[in-house]
């Protein structure tokens, strides 16, 4: 087994202003994983389904762990009764995802004591989709039919009620199909950044840097500033109803997996340079009440990481 990164010390420029930011090592992830789910239980936080490599064969994942944050380990629960990955989530609901074979449209509520629990279908199976959970509603952005085929990607975006069994449709993003997209909530309005589609001509994968945003009163998508390069895989986590941190993700074959981050401000429509994430990755980033965790993730083409840090909160927010 290669030995993993430990400890790396980033430099962030904001402004005028030069923050240094202590990414904490802690224990890596038992396996590794890319397009897992991962969220939030007090301090400490599950990981569930996912993917790797071995032998150039894809492994699609079924194990559950969680990370005790007081003991700084892992420690295993009950695995998923199949393997689910690349599912779009927040907070404590996934929506769709694959299981390598087929594509799902569950909607599922996820927690720490039992198996996640299905209440409600999407009206189509989706995978590779984004997703974002505000006012009581899960909102999910794009996304492809099929895991093995990018020209299935969509442009369709639903919206699930808590309470509810089905999912209503919305407008259609802006963007148009769009997989691999990074979604947001911040106060009235849901953003989506980035992402990938589908060239029919050139038959290949091209990276977007457009971000729009769905404004939950109007019910309509309006462009805001483009993200600062075309990128896929992005992650995005809301760090409060002002800001929202934007990081890593897949820019081109020649620039590959990258470790830049920035902070949407959200009334100036402005990026930041923000702390280089400690992994060039599609990373999985999980926000606490006092620590960003970045966690795994694909980190170069056919392999995925196991590698795991934490930063306080307050060396990531801009100091005004």
């Amino acid at each position: 087994m290669k030995p993993h990164l430990t400890l790396s010390i980033a430099t962030v420029t904001l402004a005028m202003n030069t923050i240094a930011a202590d990414w904490k090592p802690i224990a890596p992830l038992p396996e590794p994983n890319g397009g897992m789910t991962c969220y939030a239980v007090g301090e400490d936080i599950i990981v569930a389904g996912g993917t790797n490599w071995e032998n150039d064969t894809k492994n699609w994942l079924v194990k559950r762990w969680r990370f005790d944050a007081k003991a700084n380990a892992w420690k295993p629960l009950p695995p998923l009764p199949a393997p689910l990955a690349y599912a779009a989530g927040d907070d404590f609901f996934t929506a769709g995802g694959s299981d390598g074979q087929k594509t799902s449209d569950s909607i599922l509520e996820w927690k720490a004591d039992r198996l996640p629990r299905q209440l409600a279908r999407l009206p189509q199976p989706v995978t590779l989709a984004g997703a974002s959970f505000a006012d009581g509603r899960l909102f999910v952005i794009g996304g492809a039919g099929d895991i093995a085929d990018f020209s299935t990607v969509t442009a369709h975006c639903f919206e699930w009620r808590s309470g509810s069994k089905e999912a209503q449709r919305l407008p259609d993003y802006l963007a148009g199909p769009t997989a691999l997209v990074a979604v947001a909530a911040a106060k009235t309005r849901v953003f989506a950044f980035t992402g990938a589609t589908w060239d029919a001509v050139g038959k290949q994968v091209v990276n977007r840097s457009a971000a729009f945003a769905f404004d939950l009163a109007t019910r309509a998508w309006k462009p805001i500033r483009a993200y600062p390069f075309a990128a896929r895989g992005v992650t995005a986590v809301t760090l409060n109803e002002n800001r929202i941190f934007l990081g890593g993700g897949f820019k081109s074959g020649e620039e590959a997996f990258t470790d830049e981050s920035f902070i949407y401000d959200i009334a100036s429509d402005h990026y930041e340079p923000c702390v280089r994430l400690p992994i060039r990755s599609m990373v999985h980033l999980v926000k606490t009440r006092e620590w960003l965790w970045a966690l795994g993730g694909e980190d170069r083409k056919k392999h995925r990481s196991a590698a795991c840090w934490r930063v306080r909160l307050g060396e990531v927010l801009p100091v005004r």
